[in-house]
């Protein structure tokens, strides 16, 4: 989930949606990565919201559907937009803003401002009360911190905008009341998916980690933690001997230092999300250690770590198809229809051997030459 910075979004925008689902050809990929691009069928509940004491009922994004008169009410209305983003600097946020924009501009909805709070809940506040005085009829949102930031979002909500959040639900906050969905990746079963291939890299024994943000209550990664630990429990000859957390992805590279140090026989770790895993890989080479890292999330850079063999396999989110669904349940909540409480986008299994088929269905670009340059042929 981290940097694309040679992404123009002007430019690239044309690129993604022309740019055919899978990398090559279909006749030309094996079908072991044929079958790693199907998608895994949606976990059946989401984040546990007001109204919703077992997890809000997961909807698949194709349910989110406008006909043509529908767009057309929506182009006569001019409705405008806010998106208030916890960080702009990486692949996944960019290919959300993306998906979102690239929509909205078919049914004419105007992005009115894009803000970037740097992973920081109080500039985010600060973002979101200016966001509010423009007084968009809608704001799409990644909270930071769903606990300190609830009251502000409860804000943006009693003064009529309607919010569409990504992953994460401020504390308190219903559906159909204080917002209109959350549009998330299928996190936990991402997270499963790449648990149990760390367990089978490592032929199903021996002492492993979990690496992953220290807020249990940000649901979209406490859901990851979730499903690693669900894995691992399934196989008796699996240790999960640490959980370490960070505050800030920067800071996995000392969290792992310390879990390594203190857990010699330690043979792989699963890490929350692409960036901190990037600094896991870091800090296992600089100890001279060997171990499996397994993540969730890809993008162009993370992809040259999957490309190395650094990340063993990926649960991939889809940020730019979030970014789509969040846009059509935006407009559809503008219009008065109902909208499911949780849209949950499948699970992208990501290994060495569909890696650039994967990228593609991500990024919605041609993988970059230095990712194919790294496969040396063994990528499709």
């Amino acid at each position: 989930m981290k940097m694309l910075h040679s992404l123009g979004l002007a430019t690239a925008l044309t690129a993604m949606l022309a740019a055919p689902a899978l990398a090559q050809d279909s006749k030309t990929i094996p079908p072991e990565a044929a079958k790693l691009l199907e998608p895994l069928p949606i976990s059946p509940t989401g984040q546990v919201v007001p109204g919703y004491p077992d997890g809000a009922p997961a909807s698949s994004p194709d349910v989110l559907k406008l006909t043509d008169q529908e767009i057309a009410t929506l182009k006569s209305k001019n409705f405008t937009a806010g998106i208030v983003m916890h960080t702009m600097d990486a692949g996944w946020p960019t290919l959300q803003v993306a998906g979102i924009k690239t929509t909205l501009e078919k049914y004419g909805i105007k992005v009115v401002g894009v803000t970037d709070a740097k992973f920081e809940p109080g500039t985010q506040i600060s973002d979101l009360e200016q966001m509010i005085a423009r007084k968009p009829d809608v704001i799409f949102s990644i909270p930071i911190d769903p606990q300190s930031e609830a009251a502000a979002y409860k804000k943006a909500a009693d003064a009529g905008i309607k919010l569409v959040f990504m992953d994460n639900v401020p504390k308190g906050l219903a559906p159909g009341k204080d917002y209109l969905t959350v549009v998330a990746s299928d996190n936990e079963k991402n997270a499963y998916y790449a648990a149990q291939e760390l367990v089978k890299a490592i032929g199903g024994k021996g002492e492993v980690g979990i690496i992953t943000l220290v807020y249990d209550y940000y649901y979209s990664v406490a859901a990851r933690k979730v499903g690693a630990e669900k894995a691992f429990k399934e196989h008796p000859d699996i240790k999960l001997v640490d959980v370490g957390t960070f505050t800030a992805p920067e800071k996995a590279y000392s969290v792992a230092t310390a879990m390594l140090t203190a857990h010699p026989n330690l043979k792989g770790i699963f890490v929350a999300w692409d960036t901190p895993a990037q600094q896991v890989v870091a800090a296992a080479k600089t100890l001279g250690r060997k171990i499996v890292v397994t993540t969730n999330d890809l993008a162009q850079d993370s992809a040259l770590n999957v490309a190395r063999g650094d990340f063993y396999a990926v649960g991939a989110q889809r940020p730019y198809d979030q970014g789509v669904a969040e846009a059509k349940a935006a407009a559809l909540g503008l219009l008065g229809k109902k909208v499911p409480p949780y849209i949950e986008v499948p699970t992208l299994r990501v290994q060495k051997l569909d890696l650039l088929s994967a990228l593609k269905i991500v990024t919605k670009e041609p993988p970059p030459k230095s990712v194919v340059k790294l496969c040396n042929g063994e990528c499709y």
